[in-house]
């Protein structure tokens, strides 16, 4: 039994130093911050959206090395905290995004008020790990609500929907 535990003892300290050597390697492959972060450039959300329905989000941003990788999104609800979703952009979009981001409001559920309110605010991460500006979208989302139309360059006609996230209403008891 002691020979056994000095062999395993003997083993883990040689190995050690190529493990500590191969946690350096994959340290030395991650992606380096660096180049130009991505630009919102164009945004339109309506103030109100009905229970049930899509909220939509209208976007333009560009990005110099062609590198934006996903839409980052934090959601807060007064009284329930703050959540977060990401939509992944799709290949061809990685230069310039022009679009909508589709948001799902949960149907009414027991305790959820008639007329929430919420704020959603959401930024672009490109590869090197840089972050373009920040916008911010109050909403009100309640039984009857209709959604404004947006404003140019924004066409609601022609615009392709690039991802959507789901938003659950929660009650400020839960």
């Amino acid at each position: 039994m002691k020979t056994s535990a000095r062999v395993v003892l003997i083993l883990t300290t040689a190995a050690l130093p190529f493990l500590m050597s191969g946690c350096t390697g994959l340290a030395e492959r991650k992606v380096v911050p660096g180049g130009s972060p991505p630009v919102i450039t164009n945004s339109f959300a309506s103030k109100e959206v009905a229970q049930g329905q899509f909220w939509k989000i209208y976007l333009e941003a560009q990005d110099p090395d062609s590198d934006m990788q996903k839409i980052v999104c934090f959601i807060q609800q007064p009284g329930s905290g703050m959540s977060s979703q990401s939509v992944s952009i799709r290949k061809g979009d990685e230069a310039r995004l022009f679009g909508i981001l589709a948001c799902y409001f949960s149907p009414a559920r027991p305790g959820v008020s008639a007329w929430t309110e919420l704020t959603l605010t959401l930024f672009i991460r490109d590869r090197g790990g840089n972050e373009s500006n920040r916008v911010t979208f109050p909403v009100a989302v309640s039984l009857r609500a209709r959604q404004e139309p947006p404003s140019p360059p924004f066409d609601p006609g022609v615009m392709r929907i690039f991802g959507g996230i789901g938003i659950t209403l929660f009650s400020p008891t839960e």
